[in-house]
């Protein structure tokens, strides 16, 4: 007879098995064996249309809407089969919305036939999300068997507003147990998978989303990230995803463990296939004035122009001084600061170095403030129907030093200590404009140690924690793919203590053939639109038009 957690578990595999049985027409049987880089199958197994639509510019894609040369559901219906597609290969699903989203695209086009008008700036686009996000009439299990059956009778405040802007809501992705890995793995739904590598992780926790976004099979979607779990999964899968500072983008309907804990603030944001997507999400939904009816929220209107006209200083943190970055990330940076330092036309752009500040004593501060029970809420409900904790869960609560029940008055002293870090930080910050009155606007730096990692080697957050612990936004963008000549390991390094050695110790570049390369800015608190419009300078550097 089958346990309570072996029925929750099957129940939920059979609703997302359900739902991607619905792709009409079906999906023809895969290659066997699958090759470890998958982003060629979509060539192989979908139409020229359905190719065509899910590589075109998400941007692009509502103009040709908004101007009736394509369909809501034409456009929809590709990528709810190259989502399904993408779940045969990555296992990076937990539904398929086929009926709702079907449903929402058809009533956008009778609305257009009938008026010649859009719905608004997102009319039409597809748009995914994490499973934890609440979704009308849907189970959310946050990743927790104890959840499987857990329904709720409201979308998500963050989806009202983007359907409320045009958008349609078709896939719902994967997340880790508990929600605070940097991989993506449960009980529930068992490990997704890199399309460029399934022998690497998709990142997490927004692990689902990532691995949509490379295998192309979302134009935008939304995570969170209280530790870097848009990020991540953005730079492990070579695309583009964002923390915003917390409070700009609505948090209702998030379905949690640990709703009420606020001492390092969780935030929504933005995975997407390239910076302009970030920024128009970014745009609309803060212009939508969702403080109106979520008034924790904070009304600070987004700038079209928040960077000083001509001017770009740029501070490069080359390590953390804790876990050295490794050779493809190390390489990542210097093309960006080569090309930086060779100029945009327009622009005076200024490279100063940034040390690190204390980062191993704000990680041990960061990890007692994410867990200030002491875990015994994620523990109870993992325990209610005997779900063992997986390793990285283990990692990051029962076996991390720093995790303990804190009592009113050690979480007082905590949140003074936290306080006083960010007021020296605010500091050094400032202390980069005391000779021309200009401090930095952005902070160059790695988004991980390396790239996409090995399963259940994602033991180091600190690159994207720490901003977190400050409530700085910070972004990741694509540079590079690891090179099997160039990206060799340094020879006779000594590592700076067992952190540093453990990543040393795994990487060699064959184990990483085709994992792209990442790297991350960050800005000041509630500089959002700095961060963006310097990110566009740092691109154009490049050579992208961003």
């Amino acid at each position: 007879m089958a346990t309570v957690l072996e029925t929750l578990v099957a129940k939920a595999v059979a609703i997302r098995d359900e739902s991607c049985a619905k792709v009409d027409p079906p999906l023809p049987e895969l290659p066997d064996p699958l090759p470890l880089n998958v982003t060629g199958l979509p060539a192989l197994l979908l139409t020229n249309e359905e190719c065509e639509i899910t590589e075109t510019d998400p941007i692009e894609l509502v103009e040709k809407m908004a101007k009736g040369e394509l369909t809501a559901v034409t456009v929809v219906k590709a990528y709810l089969r190259r989502a399904a597609l993408a779940q045969k290969v990555l296992n990076c699903l937990t539904e398929l919305l086929w009926d709702r989203a079907v449903a929402r695209a058809t009533l956008i086009d009778e609305y257009f036939q009938k008026t010649g008008k859009t719905i608004g700036p997102f009319h039409g686009l597809p748009i995914s999300s994490k499973e934890h996000f609440s979704v009308k009439d849907r189970y959310v299990n946050a990743s927790f068997v104890a959840w499987a059956e857990k329904k709720v009778d409201k979308d998500a405040h963050v989806i009202e507003v983007m359907e409320s802007l045009g958008a349609v809501l078709f896939a719902r992705s994967t997340q880790p147990q508990t929600i605070m890995h940097v991989e993506t793995e449960t009980i529930l739904y068992g490990t997704s998978y890199n399309p460029y590598n399934r022998n690497l992780s998709c990142g997490g926790s927004t692990g689902g989303e990532g691995a949509l976004l490379g295998f192309n099979a979302t134009p935008l979607g939304m995570g969170t990230d209280i530790g870097g779990s848009a990020r991540w999964p953005a730079a492990s899968n070579g695309r583009y995803g964002m923390r915003p500072t917390a409070g700009r983008v609505p948090m209702g309907g998030l379905i949690g463990p640990n709703a009420g804990a606020e001492s390092i603030s969780g935030a929504i944001g933005p995975l997407a296939q390239s910076r302009r997507v970030m920024e128009y999400f970014m745009k609309y939904v803060i212009g939508s004035k969702p403080w109106i009816t979520e008034p924790g929220l904070f009304p600070v209107p987004w700038r079209d122009q928040a960077l000083t006209p001509g001017k770009l200083k740029v501070g490069v943190l080359w390590s953390d001084g804790v876990v050295n970055p490794l050779p493809p990330v190390k390489r990542a940076l210097q093309i960006v600061v080569d090309a930086l330092k060779k100029g945009v036309p327009g622009w005076d752009i200024e490279v100063i170095p940034w040390e690190p500040k204390q980062h191993d004593y704000a990680w041990e501060l960061t990890s007692q403030l994410y867990y200030t029970d002491g875990g015994e809420k994620v523990l109870e409900l993992l325990a209610s129907v005997g779900e063992e904790p997986l390793p990285l869960t283990k990692w990051i609560l029962t076996e991390n030093p720093y995790v303990r029940k804190q009592d009113i008055h050690s979480l007082w002293e905590l949140h003074t200590k936290r306080d006083a870090y960010r007021n020296m930080y605010a500091e050094y910050w400032n202390e980069s404009g005391k000779n021309d009155g200009h401090p930095a606007d952005i902070i160059l730096c790695p988004a991980a140690p390396g790239v996409a990692c090995l399963h259940g080697t994602a033991k180091y957050w600190a690159y994207t924690s720490h901003w977190n612990f400050l409530d700085y936004p910070g972004a990741v963008f694509p540079v590079t793919t690891v090179d099997q000549e160039l990206d060799v390991p340094e020879k006779d390094y000594t590592p700076m203590n067992h952190q540093d050695k453990f990543f040393y110790e795994i990487y060699s570049p064959e184990k990483f053939v085709d994992a792209p390369v990442n790297l991350q800015v960050v800005a000041r608190r509630f500089n959002d639109d700095v961060l963006l419009q310097a990110m566009k300078i740092v691109e154009n550097a490049l050579g992208r038009d961003s």
